[in-house]
């Protein structure tokens, strides 16, 4: 669900097999023409690519033994009915598996990136660095779980590490920034932002900084 340019799509697909059927879903179909763009791994699972939202999903009760949804669920307008919907296309025992980020503060390099937004884009412009760790806490997680039915749910904290060849090169890989809807002048402020606020962040392998993320199990209830 949430299925953007298909990074995790994909790794399904290579998982499921040839045998497997995998769906990668997403209202944006900008998103989905990059990820049917991207070749996947011979041996994979056939993908079918689909625009939809996920608060009205286009499939039957149980049909799924999987769903997967990796830093989508804090932009769902309705977090609760879209979990309600993932667990209703699950089979019994069927099982959910997502992500969401952690606290920014604890993201060194998120602060920045949002300072920088802010500085050159505005604060409305800013929002999704914002609401990108709105679920930043496990205990809000499993609450949001067990509220839309599940079972077996696990949300813990882990710690990983953000790598980009360079600051510029985590600017400009940004979807509006890629798509030519910021002025180029506007992306070269972005970018002589980036090299200083994320200076302390640089080596020689590139820009790394640690972020923090929510992971979270849970499972469809045997019986619906």
């Amino acid at each position: 669900m949430a299925c953007g340019t298909g990074a995790v799509t994909h790794q399904a697909a290579r998982i499921a097999g040839p045998t497997g059927q995998v769906v990668g879903l997403d209202i944006s179909p900008e998103a989905l023409a990059v990820a049917r763009s991207v070749d996947g791994q011979a041996g994979g699972a056939t993908i079918e690519w689909r625009e939809g939202s996920v608060d009205s999903l286009p499939y039957a009760d149980g049909s799924f033994d999987a769903v997967t949804c990796q830093l989508g669920l804090m932009f769902f307008p309705d977090q609760v009915a879209a979990l309600r919907e993932m667990r209703r296309v699950l089979a019994p025992g069927g099982r959910l598996a997502l992500m969401t980020w952690g606290a920014r503060e604890r993201c060194p390099g998120q602060v920045a990136v949002t300072q920088i937004w802010v500085r050159r884009l505005g604060a409305d412009q800013a929002n999704n660095w914002t609401a990108m760790h709105s679920l930043s806490d496990p205990v809000q997680v499993r609450r949001l779980l067990e509220e839309a039915g599940f079972a077996q749910i696990e949300a813990q904290t882990e710690v990983g590490n953000v790598h980009f060849a360079s600051p510029q090169a985590l600017v400009r890989g940004v979807g509006a920034l890629k798509n030519d809807v910021v002025e180029a002048s506007v992306v070269a402020a972005l970018c002589a932002d980036a090299d200083e606020l994320l200076k302390p962040y640089c080596s020689a392998a590139g820009l790394d900084y640690p972020i923090e993320a929510v992971l979270a199990r849970a499972s469809q209830p045997v019986g619906g």
